[in-house]
């Protein structure tokens, strides 16, 4: 069995004392701790930034029914707020309880930020795997854009490599048909990636034609070159597929969109493009020794 990744410094701040048990039914929380309590499960909301889009019931039944049999193994984690609680994790376990009814559930109630929840719920989706592409995509663009986290900074908290989240928040880049048909799994990571550079109508055009035909990854990527006079803005010179292969490689490595212009008198230059000074950060930290 794989062990579980560790959490991220941050969040190991946050969770670092084992929650001691602790039942009560009457004012479950005067003050914040990491003790277990039975709260209503009517008083909790949903996180908001919860990553998770897609609940499949066979899964959630499984879980209500295990927890019918042998009760609630792990608490979930929750943060107060005006009107009761406010989900932080554990939202399956949360789903499941209220299928078969039971009024309380049990939690851990603590103090967190905004940014504090959203990590959590993040983490604890992503380290579980329970997030597709796209919706760990969308995921790490909020802590990236609304919590004006770094790249380095998310792949901190996230236990992901820093190529890892680069690549992973570039596929928000993507139209939404494509963003659909990947978490799909209609199409691979690799068509994506392919297209990447293109403008939106370009991508769907491109996309589509792979779908109606079954391309393969290559073809779409033969696609793309060949008919990169047509799909561009700018066209480019045909380039060789060594030059090609070259691009793709440096671009994984530092997370960004690269462009080699490469002359027959054997210079050249590289073309790197960046969206926000937080990616401009991360390409200098990658580049810098």
């Amino acid at each position: 069995m794989s062990k579980r990744k560790a959490l991220g410094s941050g969040l190991e701040a946050l969770l670092s004392s084992k929650p001691e048990k602790k039942h009560s039914t009457k004012d479950p929380v005067s003050s914040s701790s990491k003790t277990i309590q039975k709260i209503p499960i009517d008083k909790i909301s949903r996180n908001i930034n919860q990553p998770r889009k897609l609940f499949f019931d066979e899964p959630l039944e499984s879980m209500a029914s295990s927890i019918k049999a042998l009760g609630q193994k792990t608490p979930i984690l929750v943060r107060k707020t005006d009107s009761g609680y406010e989900l932080i994790a554990g939202e399956r376990r949360w789903r499941a309880m209220q299928s078969i009814q039971e009024e309380n559930i049990e939690a851990i109630v603590m103090e967190a930020t905004d940014k504090e929840s959203a990590l959590i719920a993040i983490v604890e989706n992503v380290q579980r795997e329970q997030l597709n592409i796209i919706e760990e995509a969308e995921a790490l663009q909020k802590l990236n854009v609304e919590f004006e986290m770094t790249h380095d900074e998310i792949s901190k908290y996230t236990g992901r490599s820093r190529p890892h989240v680069s690549n992973i928040l570039r596929l928000n880049d993507l139209t939404d048909f494509i963003k659909s048909k990947l978490a799909e799994g209609v199409i691979e990571m690799g068509h994506a990636r392919a297209i990447l550079t293109l403008e939106p109508n370009n991508q769907d055009i491109i996309i589509k034609k792979a779908i109606n035909k079954k391309l393969s990854v290559r073809a779409v990527e033969n696609l793309v070159k060949n008919h990169g006079k047509k799909l561009n803005k700018k066209p480019e010179t045909t380039k060789d597929q060594d030059t090609v292969a070259l691009e793709r490689t440096l671009s994984e490595i530092i997370g960004a969109d690269l462009r080699i212009h490469h002359s027959k008198a054997g210079s050249g230059k590289i073309e790197i493009k960046y969206k926000t000074l937080n990616e401009l950060e991360g390409i200098v930290s990658k580049i810098k020794p």
